[in-house]
């Protein structure tokens, strides 16, 4: 019992080890060489995987089969671009309001309704609230730019280099992921996989479902929307395009290739999307091609995403290990 209780404590240790390495390396890279290409990538990556790791909340912890986060985004980004640029409001402001209009819009017109549904039904009214946005942004042209979109929207502070965005939304990053911690290893998290697995049996036990799938949209949708937020005025724009098929396609695919309802996974699939969508531009019409055959090949053989591919590259390992320990 000594033996495994001093293996769990080494493991803790070496996980903690390992996070504090890797938020070291990324707080000195700007300083490591870092071209301004590759600063702008880890940007995207940041904001990318964040709306990833909460999409997966819904889909992997709760089991909602939501098509929509995507526009919880959108709606961030926009709301926090309109007041920036049309009433003048610090952006540290707008990003905290775009999370709540996000949240609200979202728990209001999907959530509610999203009560009395399950399976396919949730996904096609997902759907149908995502498509619903360019209609409204048309609507709405005099203040979203309707189909040209809104552009010079201010960044974070005044005068700040690429660098320096880096480093607000490296922070926002980590702390969108210090959240996700404490909520799936909270009592909510617990119940969101209570329902998930078995809702006649989570109900037995006390757990609301009502008022669980409520939180879930309402967390989800607030941290996508500030993704949103941080995500236009780290770049400087925002057009309708983000609502088209092709950024859902590959936040889908972020969650997929790493792995569904794990902690970790979200965040490898995007480096791997971005990252990869990134460079294989080069390969012009052939790049979705080459990452849809990548993303086939993961799932055909490893359906757990690439968190089951390392998590067999570690048992392969410790069994070497063992081996010649012997």
């Amino acid at each position: 019992m000594l033996t495994a209780m001093n293996k769990l404590i080494n493991k803790k240790h070496y996980n903690y080890f390992l996070v504090l390495a890797v938020i070291v390396g990324l707080a000195v890279y700007p300083y490591a060489g870092a071209t301004s290409y590759m600063l702008h990538l880890f940007i995207l990556f940041f904001i990318w995987a964040v709306v990833a790791v909460y999409w997966n909340l819904l889909l992997g912890y709760y089991g909602i089969f939501s098509l929509g986060n995507v526009a919880f985004m959108a709606i961030g980004g926009y709301t926090s671009a309109i007041l920036s640029i049309t009433y003048d409001i610090p952006p540290m402001i707008t990003i905290l309001l775009g999370g709540i209009a996000a949240c609200l819009l979202v728990t209001l017109f999907l959530g509610l309704p999203a009560l009395r549904l399950s399976g396919i039904y949730i996904a096609l009214l997902s759907l149908v609230f995502a498509l619903t946005i360019p209609s409204v942004l048309t609507l709405t042209r005099d203040f979203s730019g309707g189909g040209v979109g809104l552009h010079s929207i201010p960044g974070f502070l005044p005068g700040l280099e690429r660098f320096q965005n880096y480093y607000f939304c490296m922070v926002f990053f980590l702390f969108a992921m210090f959240i996700k911690h404490r909520i799936i290893h909270s009592k909510a998290g617990l119940a969101f996989v209570a329902l998930r697995d078995s809702e006649d049996f989570a109900s037995t036990l006390g757990v609301n479902r009502y008022y669980e799938k409520l939180k879930v949209f309402a967390i989800s949708s607030f941290m996508t929307g500030i993704a949103g937020g941080f995500y236009v005025h780290s770049q400087g724009d925002i057009t309708p395009s983000l609502l088209g098929i092709e950024p859902f396609l590959l936040g889908v695919a972020m969650i997929e290739l790493g792995g569904v309802g794990t902690f970790l996974g979200p965040v490898i699939g995007s480096a791997a999307i971005v990252f990869g969508n990134e460079f294989l531009r080069l390969a012009g019409t052939l790049r979705l091609a080459i990452l849809g055959g990548l993303i086939c090949f993961v799932i055909l053989f490893y359906p757990g995403g690439l968190m089951q591919f390392f998590s067999q590259l570690g048992d392969y390992y410790n069994k070497i290990i063992n081996y010649f320990r012997k």
